[in-house]
């Protein structure tokens, strides 16, 4: 009976009114699987295993975030974006300031892990400020602080 309905529509002079959408849904799918993959690739922060102390403050601005970062890892291993930097306080000076990046923008943000050795933070200023980078922002996290007072409730 189904059978004699279907032909019976078709048979017709009227054109077939149905719209065949299993290509468009198999498009869609690889979309968004293409989206899945890219975007864990597309992280600002680069891979740094970097763990922040806890602060409350405004949050940084995405047009912000393409200044310079420098990341402090719990060793004191510094890195300009992926670029590894010197531990030696004279190296580390002249890596800086012959950066042209950092000295056109006259900004970077210095993501520095809690557990980072407090002198190695201060050599990285030094160093900044000897390049005359004159606008330093430390990166903190923000919700760290209220997941504390959460647990301590």
């Amino acid at each position: 009976m189904a059978r004699s309905i279907i032909n019976e529509e078709l048979s017709g002079d009227e054109p077939m009114t149905a719209i065949n959408v299993t290509s468009l849904v198999d498009v869609m799918f690889c979309l968004l699987i293409m989206f899945m993959v890219s975007t864990p690739l597309m992280s600002p922060e680069d891979g740094k295993d970097v763990e922040l102390p806890a602060a409350r403050g405004e949050e940084i601005t995405e047009e912000q975030f393409l200044y310079g970062v420098i990341s402090v890892d719990k060793q004191g291993r510094a890195f300009l974006g992926t670029l590894p930097l010197s531990t030696d306080p004279e190296k580390l000076k002249q890596e800086i300031s012959t950066n042209a990046k950092l000295k056109e923008d006259g900004m970077v943000f210095i993501q520095g892990d809690q557990n980072v050795d407090h002198a190695r933070i201060v050599d990285i200023l030094a160093a900044l400020k000897d390049a005359e980078v004159s606008q330093v922002g430390f990166v903190t996290d923000p919700n760290r602080k209220r997941i504390a007072e959460a647990k301590n409730q």
